[in-house]
């Protein structure tokens, strides 16, 4: 298998990776709160999907860059489809439900770390970064795509019940599970050689300017997915309170994931924003806003002005930061480097579904969206005053 070729099979692999995933998130979280699930058990449920898909991510990128990556690519593949089996045949009503939705969180995490790193092997991270850049929008195009059209899918048929939703996750994941044994075989050697230089390049000012501002990314992408997993895990919630039926639900997160793929494509078209603080800050502010719009929300356009707003910065997080860890991490790192912005976003997922949850049961549904949007600004406060020590250092 050509290299061209075997990045394609990667790419599909990711679109129907997070399209049998999301599947099984709609078909669960929508489920929940059509049987009257409060808030905190809603986030509850999210968070540790959340916080599975966090561990999981940075496991499996520290694995990846000491043993043959091939073994945790397959079990994260198989996995994702034995959670999608195990909640369609479970009862949404008992204890052991919920561990068996967490699973798919261990699934999700174990596949994506080896296979960005994969995806970024011989790219060039001197220079305006255009290579690196080419193959994030691919890979980012291509998991979105598969987000979106399984929540579309999710929303259409979760009207004919949920065992038929969770049945068509079940088949997609096991197609999955097949390319991805096929992938496996296709590189002879996955794993990086530990004992390589780990440090960024003397003299690559693009990479050195790139470490630092990756680990920005790290606390944006916490304030980010604070409020972005209020989206995925809350708002069936809100949704079905204001009279949004399922497949309208659907559409709106479609909608969301769409404004997701435009920003990722303005931002691999263009460069002002390489390495600009204040570029970063007014997306986050305006993500701000959206949140707050969305916790105002009485009906779907409303609710779509908000999801519009705040996936821009979804958008923005992801696509940058995925970017500064390729360009600020030497090949033998760049699965860790990944495992790392994974799992940073998937912790501001788990921190935002329970305690939006709880707030939400304690108090007022909309509260959460509002205290997501206050983090974000403390969170821009932080990293502004990271940037100006930087300034006065001289870095």
């Amino acid at each position: 298998m050509t290299p061209s070729h075997f990045a394609r099979l990667l790419y599909l692999i990711s679109m129907l990776t997070d399209f049998s995933g999301f599947v099984v998130v709609f078909a669960v979280s929508r489920g929940l709160a059509e049987a009257g699930a409060e808030p905190w058990y809603l986030g509850v449920a999210g968070a540790g999907l959340s916080l599975t898909v966090s561990v999981s991510s940075i496991l499996s990128g520290l694995l990846a860059n000491r043993f043959d990556s091939r073994a945790i690519f397959v079990l994260g593949a198989v996995t994702i489809g034995a959670s999608a089996a195990l909640c369609g045949l479970g009862d949404s009503s008992t204890s052991w439900f919920l561990p068996r939705y967490w699973l798919l969180g261990a699934g999700l995490g174990f596949v994506y770390p080896p296979l960005i790193a994969w995806l970024n092997r011989g790219t060039r991270t001197d220079g305006d970064g255009r290579d690196v850049s080419r193959r994030v929008i691919l890979f980012c195009v291509a998991w979105n795509t598969g987000m979106m059209a399984g929540q579309l899918t999710a929303g259409s048929l979760f009207e004919f019940g949920p065992k038929l939703t969770f049945l068509v996750a079940f088949a997609v994941a096991a197609v999955n599970a097949l390319l991805v044994g096929i992938a496996a075989r296709a590189l002879p050697v996955v794993h990086e050689d530990s004992q390589a230089e780990v440090s960024t390049p003397a003299g690559n000012l693009s990479a050195e300017r790139a470490t630092r501002f990756k680990r920005l990314s790290w606390i944006a992408n916490l304030g980010g997915m604070f409020g972005g997993s209020l989206v995925i895990h809350l708002l069936p919630d809100l949704a079905v309170s204001i009279g949004i039926e399922a497949d309208r639900h659907g559409s709106l997160l479609a909608c969301w994931r769409a404004v997701i793929i435009a920003t990722y494509l303005l931002m691999h078209l263009t460069n002002f924003w390489h390495f600009l603080f204040r570029v970063s800050s007014v997306s986050q502010a305006l993500g701000a806003l959206g949140l707050i719009v969305i916790s105002l929300a009485d009906s779907a356009a409303t609710c779509l002005v908000g999801l519009a707003l705040l996936g821009q910065l979804v958008g923005f997080n992801y696509f940058s930061g995925l970017f500064y860890s390729t360009m600020g991490s030497p090949q033998p790192n760049r699965a860790l480097a990944a495992g790392l912005h994974e799992g940073t976003l998937a912790a501001g997922m788990a921190c935002g579904t329970i305690l939006g949850g709880v707030l939400g049961s304690l108090f007022d549904q909309r509260l959460p969206y509002q205290l997501a949007a206050v983090l974000l600004f403390l969170l821009l406060a932080l990293q502004s005053a990271i940037c100006w020590r930087w300034r006065r250092n001289g870095d």
